[in-house]
């Protein structure tokens, strides 16, 4: 019995509905702050739903956030607009985690 062949490649789509897709996207985002803002952009990011942790650092940058989204997307929108308009956030820096 000959077997046919479907000469249409298979959709990526189809290769992985099977897949189990439910990695969120995490990231760090480097923050650079008014010295003085400081515990007030900590208080603020206390009450962002998506940050897991803050932690206040020296060097390039004043306060280290990790975050935690659906996918990139949402880390971007987090970014522009709950971490980035805090009074105080000069500049904020967005490293998204990768698994390699």
């Amino acid at each position: 019995m000959e077997e046919k062949i479907n000469d249409m490649p298979i959709p990526f789509s189809q290769l992985i509905k099977e897949l189990d897709l439910k990695d969120k996207a995490t990231a760090y985002v480097l923050i650079e702050a008014e010295a003085s803002s400081i515990p007030l952009i900590m208080e603020e990011l206390s009450k962002i739903e998506n940050v897991r942790s803050a932690d206040v650092v020296t060097g390039l940058f004043d306060i280290i956030v990790f975050i935690e989204g659906e996918d990139q997307h949402e880390i971007g929108k987090i970014v522009v607009k709950e971490i980035s308009p805090i009074k105080g956030v000069k500049k904020a820096t967005t490293c998204i985690v990768v698994k390699i």
